[in-house]
């Protein structure tokens, strides 16, 4: 049996990617789910969803070869490079230290500043009036040297020699979502760069490709706010703009090592605390001291948004912030499987109406278009479309939805009849 000092070795190396948050997670919730988002985006084969609802299940579960239900990570196999994080559609695997949702908010708002900073120096920012987190970074305005930001992986950070200030350094781009890129234009920042067409020949250029998708839903949602800021998606030589002074230090090599101290967090403190929770995953135990938010970063982009001023309240809101789900009274049999499957609780009942009517909750703020919704309605009555608007979705209230009584409709009775 390996002594603790190899495991704390092993643990360091290959620390877990990520946290199960069972009741989210489609396949974990329901056999009868079939949910593979996850093992579909991971480019390295490295992941398999296993089918079966784990009796007594935490709430939080380590992501290893041995777990009973959901997702099945081979640590070994595994690149690190985010695309089952965040491809999944309900937000179950949360990513663990060095590359938590804290972490890489911290480092996105920190190359921010220090792109501000630079542009400063050069006559790109005219003031300091954005105040976010508390604290304050520059209004980007017309002029020579605009605030340019970026996101790379490991491999472009040290090939290009890219300014590690200005550049948030990933193992992979498969980590970058809508949210990352929305703190980052909140702060100030006027041009946001992301190498993608450089990684067209890389083993890991299908996780790659989900960041064009996050880049264009965050270009929207910053163009709907008016913020000004240009996501864009370029090649090697679009890197150009962060590439560190000749006598100053590159972002050069970024092993998960460094990475950890990146996260203000000594190595040797991490691998112990890694190794712990092996121990515990080996034991079937739950991480009792880890309490990832499962929304972290929605709630932060929310947050970002209306830290930025809100559009008028008639304006549509992106669907990547939120859809309007909507029932159509005369296809509904008034069952509410709707509510009961919908995995983030945007979808709830809230009580009874008048002639035994239900009442229906729905929290466009908790919706993750995921789809579950209507995927569970036998009868087609649940929409999910683009029309919910500014107000509505940062309304305290959320929007009631009344659905008949309980009953079985002709198309039902015809098919129970075939």
């Amino acid at each position: 049996m390996p002594d603790l000092i190899d495991i704390v070795q092993r643990a360091a190396e290959r620390p877990p990617v990520a946290l199960l948050h069972a009741p989210r997670c489609l396949t974990a919730r329901d056999a009868g789910a079939h949910c593979t988002a996850c093992a579909d985006a991971c480019p390295v084969d490295a992941l398999a969803v296993t089918p079966l609802v784990a009796e007594g299940a935490q709430p939080y579960e380590s992501i290893n070869p041995v777990d009973a239900a959901g997702p099945r990570i081979d640590a070994e196999a595994c690149a690190h490079c985010g695309a089952c994080v965040t491809a999944c559609p309900t937000n179950a695997l949360l990513a663990m230290t060095p590359l938590d949702d804290e972490t890489l908010f911290e480092r996105g708002i920190s190359a921010s500043a220090a792109a501000c900073l630079h542009a400063a120096a050069t006559g790109g920012i005219a003031d300091e009036s954005i105040v976010l987190d508390g604290r304050a970074f520059g209004n980007a305005v017309e002029g020579p040297a605009p605030a340019t930001a970026g996101l790379a992986c490991e491999r472009w950070a040290q090939a290009r020699r890219l300014d590690g200030n200005r550049t948030v350094v990933l193992p992979c781009l498969g980590w970058v979502d809508a949210a990352v890129l929305v703190h980052m234009a909140c702060s100030g920042v006027e041009r946001i760069v992301l190498p993608l067409e450089a990684c067209a020949a890389c083993e890991l250029a299908t996780a790659a490709a989900r960041a064009r998708e996050a880049a264009a839903q965050a270009q929207r949602i910053c163009d709907a706010w008016g913020l000004g800021t240009v996501i864009e998606s370029t090649g090697e030589d679009g890197l150009a703009p962060l590439e560190a002074e000749p006598d100053a230090d590159a972002a050069g090599e970024l092993s998960r090592r460094n990475l950890i101290s990146q996260a203000g967090t000594s190595l040797i403190d991490t691998a112990k605390a890694e190794a712990a929770k092996q121990l515990e995953s080996l034991a079937g135990a739950a991480h009792a001291d880890v309490q990832p938010e499962p929304d972290a970063r929605r709630w932060q982009m929310l947050d970002d948004l209306h830290a930025a001023g809100l559009p008028d309240d008639e304006a549509v809101v992106p669907r990547a912030l939120a859809p309007r789900v909507g029932v159509d009274a005369d296809h509904c049999s008034g069952c509410a499987q709707c509510a009961l499957f919908c995995p983030t609780g945007a979808l709830r009942k809230a009580g009874r109406l008048p002639g035994g009517r239900t009442l229906l909750e729905f929290d466009p703020s908790r919706c993750r278009d995921c789809g579950v919704c209507e995927d569970t309605c036998r009868y087609g009555a649940l929409v999910r479309d683009e029309t919910l608007t500014v107000g509505e979705l940062f309304a305290l209230d959320p929007i009631e939805i009344a659905i008949p009584k309980r009953r079985v409709l002709p198309e039902r009775k015809r098919s129970s009849h075939a």
